[in-house]
């Protein structure tokens, strides 16, 4: 789900040797969640069966436009089956093998007015309300909560209807930064309250926003104070000397992290496992992951209560 800028993701499916891919999922048009995935289209060595993202008549970035572009391309030459209605509405047209996919937003309501500018009588339905949340599901026990860039109004309409988002892992909306609504204290602890997860990741770029934001922590504690918390890469808050940074050993072998050439990378690329019984397991685990925090962080502020 998503695809960032340059070639991480297909630089990982090259190193797994990967070459077709079931379902294609895109949780809302903006740059930072699609910039790599016209490229992923346009390669002819990796088959795409199914390509899903909403349409927006208000994004009107080259990079959208190049994407729609080549998604059209593959569905006019029956590469690929062009999905332009990632909502509840889907429902099992996801699900393969051992791996169920639930969308929980958009609903109908939300997915047929789409992205709206303020003009529109209902109101202004930015992206990143109309973000897809998906919940993914292992051999039928649900693992992973995807919450893309979900804001504070997206999210309560989903609670509203009365929406189960219970999963073990929560990959925490808008890279943990602010959800736009006011109190991110509130929000985060009002998505960790529904989702109940046993371990938080904050998927992010060191570079251009200081995220998590510490409000935001403090909620995941205020809500999960037991929780595991993890960034993909190191936040600016807890180190800001990547130079002293060497790579390190718990990173995933054989999935790739985006920032590893730089030293960017905390936990870098988190694999999820569902084991015989139900259980799910982590990679890299906590141990690891820990004493790389103790070792090399200054100030590792997910192994400390946030107030």
């Amino acid at each position: 789900m998503d695809i960032p800028r340059g070639k991480p993701v297909i630089n990982a499916l090259v190193d797994n040797k990967c070459h077709q891919i079931e379902h294609l999922l895109l949780s809302h048009p903006d740059e930072d969640h699609i910039g790599g995935a016209a490229r992923l289209l346009a390669d002819p060595d990796v088959s795409i069966a199914n390509f899903w993202c909403n349409p927006s008549a208000i994004q009107d970035t080259e990079t959208y436009l190049d994407l729609v572009e080549q998604a059209a391309l593959r569905e006019d030459q029956r590469m690929t089956r062009y999905r332009s209605n990632l909502n509840v509405g889907a429902r099992e047209d996801l699900n393969f093998e051992r791996v169920g996919i639930e969308v929980l937003h958009p609903d109908m309501r939300l997915a047929g007015v789409g992205q709206a500018s303020r003009s529109h009588k209902r109101g202004e339905v930015p992206s990143n309300r109309m973000s897809a949340v998906l919940r993914v599901s292992l051999a039928g026990t649900p693992a992973v909560l995807l919450a893309a860039d979900i804001d504070d109004k997206g999210f309560e309409s989903i609670v509203s209807r009365g929406v189960d988002l219970r999963a073990p892992v929560l990959v925490f909306p808008h890279h943990g930064g602010s959800a736009k609504g006011g109190d991110d204290r509130a929000f985060a602890r009002r998505v960790c309250e529904q989702v109940q997860p046993e371990f938080v990741v904050f998927s992010l770029g060191r570079h251009k926003y200081k995220n998590p934001l510490p409000e935001v922590l403090a909620g995941v504690r205020d809500a999960v104070p037991s929780a595991r918390i993890a960034c993909t890469q190191v936040s600016r808050h807890c180190h800001s000397r990547l130079a002293t940074i060497e790579p390190a050993a718990h990173l995933s072998p054989t999935w790739p992290s985006a920032g590893k050439a730089k030293g960017d990378s905390c936990a870098g690329t988190i694999v999820v496992r569902a084991k015989s019984g139900g259980e799910i397991s982590y990679d890299p685990t906590q141990d690891q992951h820990t004493q790389f925090l103790i070792e090399r962080l200054d100030t590792p502020r997910c192994l400390n209560r946030v107030v």
